[in-house]
């Protein structure tokens, strides 16, 4: 799918899939069951081929990574580190959403570039997750080429802030 197609794409209501992931922060398996049913829900949503969520550590200088539907590419517990490039500046440090249309975006923005190339991955969209005027992390979401736009971005939004949960600190329990 060229970027042009990407466009005309079918896009669903997101309001009936967001519901369903607002349903699952109730469960008491958390933040497991919030998370899965996020990478459930924005395939419906939006569509993805791996779907990470990273975990944004400044003090330990990585992104690590909580959730994978991919777990033998992208494993849980894997970690990044965070550099000084244009991508890291752009989502973790202003909070902006990154879109990434082509190989040639991938290979710029990621070191793995090739490991995503080899399932089919050639763009991206990588939304910020925030709380409190800080990026606690990020959603990562890969598809083929020319597949996310700008018309994603509200949508991709919403879900990060649903998923806020799951990126917090773990507090304690209260009954």
């Amino acid at each position: 799918m060229s970027a042009t197609q990407c466009t005309s794409r079918s896009r669903p209501d997101p309001l009936p899939i967001a519901a369903q992931l607002a349903a699952a922060h109730g469960p008491s398996a958390q933040p497991e069951a919030l998370l899965v049913t996020l990478g459930t829900t924005l395939q419906q949503a939006l569509g993805h081929i791996l779907f990470t969520v990273l975990v944004f550590d400044g003090a330990a200088g990585q992104m690590r990574r909580i959730f994978s539907t991919r777990p033998d590419i992208n494993p849980v517990g894997g970690s990044k580190p965070i550099t000084d490039s244009d991508w890291m500046r752009q989502v973790l440090h202003r909070g902006q959403p990154y879109i990434g249309r082509s190989r040639n975006d991938l290979k710029y923005a990621f070191f793995d570039y090739e490991q995503l190339w080899a399932i089919g991955c050639e763009s991206v969209l990588n939304m910020p997750v925030l709380w409190a005027g800080r990026v606690l992390g990020s959603l990562n979401l890969l598809h083929g080429a020319g597949w996310y736009d700008e018309q994603d971005l509200a949508t991709a939004q919403i879900f990060a802030q649903l998923a806020l949960p799951a990126l917090l600190p773990p507090g304690p329990a209260t009954n």
